[in-house]
């Protein structure tokens, strides 16, 4: 199915006559990319294309309260007259057994008068088929079914109610009756238990007939009570929604007047005396190793020509003491020559050598100059090879720690200048307290709404046991010819039957769409491999996300952008698991993910996501890095301008900075 144009008449902001032209430019560039400003229409385009298809059973007509006639009332330029109405009208074509058949469906309303007059034209192949125009609701229903109209046509809105796992399953629920025709299977069921109900009523005795009318009274009354606690829980959840905006923008606007500084003030004023401390704790060591032996490292030279002159001296010293003792050992050794008889000549040479000998040695002690008081060699060699290297390390050490005492010093400092007046943001407190007093406040009457709820379902259950007894009863009774008797029965086992073939139905084909939603969650999820697995079960249609150690990823182990990812993975496998090729109509789905999730969309799910988008963007969702990275995929554009002056919007080619 190719969507080719759109015609909004007085529809909303748009006046007069707009036509957006929506046919591809190619194959390989599907987007029609619409740019406007919050206000200017862009989500009326998505409702446009709904009511088109859909008339009273539009997604549009389902967000807003009251008839379907004030809601077409509600669509009507507020500077047109009721009586001049408005029109949508929606040229497409689709493939029907190989062959192209091109459709065009215009929807006017007038609202003159009380009543309201809505006017369906159908063209098929540029003839007008009036036949097909009054049966255009079940009709539709062959090309798009409306069930699964959602995963094709979406807002920010329904990605954010999916992105809540446990609100996520009534969508699923829906979604996954439309597909796989469990809806049908359902509607059978009823139908069963009409023909039960219209044969077991017949001919009861009066006792029973009593029963019967009872019990079904109070099905009745159960059935609108449980009617009406489901409308007060969307009235709650409403409220709750809007409380919980209120809080967030609050929030936000509270954390950009530095109230989250200031939520941390005493944790700063602690770092900041922490800090102080641990450098006067530096500085103490500092003046401990300044006041032994640090100074001595500057004198590492003297220390070191100290040490040779203790040598020196030392030496000097051993060779004064050996000189006597060399001397009585030369006489010694000269008298023992000398009896020997050794001859003269070798007498006198060794004589001269052994005068010569002391000579030097005297000599050489006499030139070292000798120092007072100097230390022992002991206690320099102490200083040099362990006292002075261990005071050196140590003080390398404090001094790093003392500039990286500094450095967080000032950053600590600059923490604590940073944080803001409590008189500033006085007034901006008592707003988020109230506002989070409210939410909370919605909260629990949701909370309530949804007790009660439940208690209306379990009654609503209880009364429809109790009637269905009644009805069995009568029906044991009454029912005396065999051919009533077997009809009731064959009834009552085709609907076990329906049944297991609901749920078996729904084991066989879940696994395909947990597979496919899987799939398109790895393309958009930046950690890879964060999710291993997506289970939805059959029955509840809970969604539980499996991580890669095998245990179940519950929501708070996602940020809020992982979690609207996963919802345009839901919405992605659940498109392709419906298998067929129908357009995607995405209206504002980047207002809440950041810049890493915001590329993942752009990259890796616009431009695949369908054979044609249709993609409705404010300039902040598309900027122009955004349109850039589109660019190759994008082969039309148009942007939404809204004139303050005529209170209309019109529609002019290309996108913002175009």
């Amino acid at each position: 199915m190719i969507l080719d144009s759109l015609v909004l008449e007085n529809v909303g902001t748009f006046r007069g006559r707009n036509e957006i032209t929506l046919t591809p430019a190619s194959s390989k560039r599907p987007i029609v990319l619409i740019g406007g400003l919050n206000g200017a229409g862009k989500t009326t385009i998505l409702e446009a294309i709904h009511l088109a298809l859909y008339g009273s059973f539009s997604q549009g007509r389902d967000r807003r309260t009251g008839s379907y006639d004030s809601y077409l009332r509600s669509l009507i330029h507020h500077g047109v007259p009721a009586s001049e109405g408005a029109a949508v009208e929606l040229s497409f074509h689709v493939f029907q057994q190989g062959v192209k058949h091109s459709y065009r469906i215009r929807r006017r309303w007038q609202g003159g008068g009380a009543a309201l007059r809505e006017f369906v034209l159908v063209w098929v192949d540029g003839k007008f088929d009036d036949s097909l125009a009054s049966s255009w609701a079940e009709y539709v229903e062959t090309f798009i079914p409306r069930g699964i109209a959602g995963l094709f046509f979406f807002d920010g809105e329904q990605i954010e109610a999916l992105a809540d796992l446990e609100r996520s399953q009534h969508v699923l629920r829906s979604a996954l009756a439309a597909l796989l025709g469990l809806d049908l299977i359902d509607r059978l069921a009823t139908d069963l238990a009409v023909i039960r109900r219209r044969h077991r009523g017949a001919e009861v005795p009066q006792e029973l007939r009593e029963l019967v009318d009872a019990t079904g009274t109070a099905v009745t009354y159960a059935r609108q009570a449980a009617e009406l606690a489901l409308e007060q829980v969307g009235t709650a959840r409403d409220e709750s929604e809007r409380a919980d905006k209120r809080l967030n923008e609050v929030s936000e606007r509270y954390r950009a007047a530095g109230g989250g500084l200031f939520e941390q003030r005493e944790a700063a004023e602690a770092r900041l005396t922490l800090v102080r401390q641990q450098i006067a704790d530096v500085d103490e060591a500092l003046r401990a190793d300044a006041s032994e032996a640090a100074p001595l490292l500057q004198t590492a030279e003297l220390l070191s020509a100290l040490a040779i002159q203790i040598v020196r001296e030392r030496d000097a010293h051993r060779d004064a003491v050996v000189i006597d003792v060399l001397a009585a050992r030369d006489r010694e050794l000269l008298s023992q020559l000398r009896k020997a008889k050794v001859q003269a000549t070798t007498l006198k040479s060794l004589e001269r050598y052994m005068a010569s000998d002391v000579t030097e040695r005297l000599d050489a002690s006499a030139r070292v100059p000798m120092i007072s008081g100097l230390l022992d060699g002991r206690t320099v060699e102490g200083l040099q090879s362990s006292v002075l290297p261990s005071t050196r390390k140590r003080l390398v050490s404090l001094v790093e720690r003392r500039e990286a005492l500094a450095a967080e010093l000032a950053q600590a400092e600059r923490a604590v200048v940073a944080i803001p007046d409590p008189d500033a943001l006085a007034s901006l407190k008592r707003e988020l307290d109230e506002a989070s007093h409210e939410a909370l406040r919605c909260h629990a009457r949701l909370v309530q709404g949804e007790e009660r709820l439940e208690a209306a379902r379990q009654e609503r259950a209880r009364a429809d046991t109790l009637y269905e007894s009644a009805m069995h009863k009568a029906a044991q009774a009454t029912l005396d010819a065999d051919d009533d008797r077997r009809l009731v029965e064959h009834a009552e086992r085709a609907q076990k039957t329906l049944e297991t073939l609901k749920e078996k139905a729904a084991e066989r084909h879940v696994g395909q769409i947990s597979a496919l939603v899987l799939e398109a969650l790895r393309r958009l999820l930046r950690k890879d491999r964060l999710v291993a697995d997506v289970q939805i079960d059959p029955r509840s249609t809970t969604v539980e996300l499996i991580g890669a150690d095998g245990n179940n990823l519950v929501a708070t182990d996602l940020s809020a952008g992982e979690r609207q990812l996963l919802a345009v993975a839901l919405l992605w496998g659940l498109a392709q698991a419906a298998g067929q090729p129908l357009p995607m109509v995405i209206d504002t789905p980047l207002g809440r993910l950041d810049g890493a999730h915001r590329s993942r969309l752009i990259e890796r799910y616009f431009p695949h996501a369908a054979h044609q988008v249709v993609l409705l963007s404010t300039d902040t969702e598309v900027d122009e890095a955004a349109l850039e990275s589109l660019r190759p995929s994008v082969g039309r554009t148009y942007r939404l301008e809204f004139d303050g002056t005529t209170n209309a919007t019109t529609v002019q080619p290309g996108y913002f900075w175009e």
